[in-house]
């Protein structure tokens, strides 16, 4: 996400990370996942605390 923000710091709108192009809807999926993972953490020490 930090090289696609940079990217757009300069006007682009898509760069390039590990040889791949990332934009805008890579961006989208990734804050997906980030969410997944943070539910899942959530539920996991819920589950813990129980």
């Amino acid at each position: 996400l930090e090289v696609l923000k940079e990217a757009e710091a300069l006007g682009k709108g898509a760069a390039a990370l590990d040889g791949k192009m990332i934009d805008a809807a890579s961006e989208r999926m990734a804050r997906n996942v980030l969410a997944v993972n943070e539910a899942i953490e959530r539920a996991g020490k819920a589950q813990a605390t129980h």
